[in-house]
């Protein structure tokens, strides 16, 4: 029922092109369309709007809502006249941050499932070449590909985007649903990548005295050390980041020795560093495990009400995320109390 109204609701809102143009909506709501949505005139609209915008290296721009199509004639002219639009974004803006690419891909690849035309396939064939165009020889992903000025270049797990790029290969080496039809050796190559993104994974799990923790936000690409991004985002451990990188190891555990220790480290850490209400803070001191928080000037703070208001309102601070971790056993019979 859910499904259903998200795909009635979409092809309203597309069809009286009143959609907003905020780009969460995409990213949002692109992976929960059902799969009736593929065979209809909105998708192939929405579909035609994100080949248009795709970058000559296979990958997208952020914050873009596909879903805003401005209609100014009927749908075949409309998709016609996307087919034409000129190349309008550089490789500078080639990214996976904020679900840019992988959405893309894998909306292309249900629109191949669904209809069959090769023109979706070939695109997103193209996007997932760009992801393994743009991984280290260590493993690690970069926000953006070729861009690397800044923290641009920097190994990325703020706001998953390694981890939901390994995600997406790790449904490619195994042919799952809707990257069945993708070519064979895609697969072998999505194979690798997933392994060697594993071992950096492991590689960047960050050692306190002597004991594994979890992971931080960014890393320097070639010492694999923690390192800050924007002036409010220092180098600290990084919970819901973190939480997503357990997720996403617990899919591969019985592949790597390596990883149930992993896991279990990061589990471990997560029961010790839990605060009172119940809650974790979005980061903690790389030393000593004290929550942190910070505003535009860049000075780490030990409270919350010490940075400015804009800060402090404008981005969040605690989560709960670890707390579906806390709740599981693992493999082994760990449990952590």
């Amino acid at each position: 029922m859910r499904n259903l109204f998200c795909t009635v609701f979409l092809a309203f809102c597309l069809s009286n092109f009143v959609f907003s143009q905020d780009y969460k909506n995409w990213v949002r709501f692109a992976p929960r369309l059902s799969d009736t949505y593929f065979t209809s005139d909105s998708a192939r609209l929405v579909a035609a709007n994100v080949m248009a915008h795709q970058i000559e290296n296979g990958a997208w721009p952020k914050n873009i809502n596909f879903f805003h199509v401005d209609i100014q004639n009927d749908i075949p002219t409309a998709m016609d006249s996307l087919s034409r639009l000129p190349r309008q974004h550089d490789l500078q803006e080639a990214t996976i941050d904020n679900g840019a690419t992988m959405t893309e891909i894998r909306f292309l690849m249900r629109m191949y499932e669904a209809v069959k035309d090769s023109a979706y396939l070939e695109s997103a064939v193209r996007g997932v070449n760009y992801l393994l165009s743009m991984q280290y020889a260590n493993g690690g992903f970069p926000q953006y590909f070729p861009r690397h000025d800044h923290y641009h270049g920097r190994i990325t797990f703020n706001d998953n985007a390694m981890t939901n790029a390994l995600r997406l290969l790790l449904q490619v080496s195994r042919r799952e649903v809707p990257y069945t039809h993708l070519p064979l050796t895609l697969s072998v190559e999505a194979s690798a990548a997933v392994d060697k993104g594993v071992e950096c994974i492991l590689a960047c799990q960050y050692v306190q005295h002597g004991k594994r923790t979890i992971w931080a936000q960014q890393y320097d690409e070639k010492t694999l050390q923690p390192v800050g991004a924007r002036a409010f985002e220092l180098a600290g451990l990084a919970t819901s980041e973190s939480v997503a990188v357990v997720e996403f190891l617990q899919l591969v555990e019985n592949g790597y020795p390596e990883v149930k220790e992993a896991i279990a480290a990061a589990v471990r850490w997560f029961g010790e560093n839990r605060l009172e209400d119940g809650r974790w803070a979005r980061f903690y001191t790389l030393d000593d495990n004290r929550p942190f928080f910070c505003g535009r000037d860049g000075v780490m703070r030990f409270s919350l009400d010490e940075i400015e208001e804009e800060r402090r309102n404008g981005y969040s601070w605690y989560n709960t995320q670890a707390s579906k971790l806390l709740e599981r056993k693992f493999s082994g019979n760990t449990q952590i109390q």
